[in-house]
């Protein structure tokens, strides 16, 4: 079983969208999970993808866990993520390029 608390950071992408000549905006937010049993690698990351197109919010999620052990490793692969505005589409394979 994991938990997260907080969101560690968020950012947006613009995006051009057709519709109207208007700009949509995507809010992407970065949180940590952590395990609640004690094990090697207890630290864990997720991405949450939001949208509003033609007035439907559509939401996307993605969580890796166990994929360290110490919390400021964990952290500076949030900032790494949030720096580089990684979808929860890319997540998986950014982590594997990472590894």
């Amino acid at each position: 079983m994991f938990s997260f608390n907080k969101i560690y950071g968020e950012t947006t992408i613009q995006k051009e969208t057709k519709d109207y000549d208007k700009d949509g905006i995507i809010n992407l937010k970065y949180y940590k999970t952590k395990a609640k049993n004690d094990k090697d690698k207890i630290y864990g990351v997720g991405v949450i993808r939001t949208e509003i197109v033609n007035n439907e919010f559509n939401q996307e999620k993605q969580e890796i866990n166990n994929i360290c052990k110490q919390k400021d490793e964990v952290e500076s692969l949030l900032e790494m993520l949030l720096q580089n505005k990684v979808t929860p589409v890319d997540l998986k394979y950014v982590l594997e390029d990472i590894e």
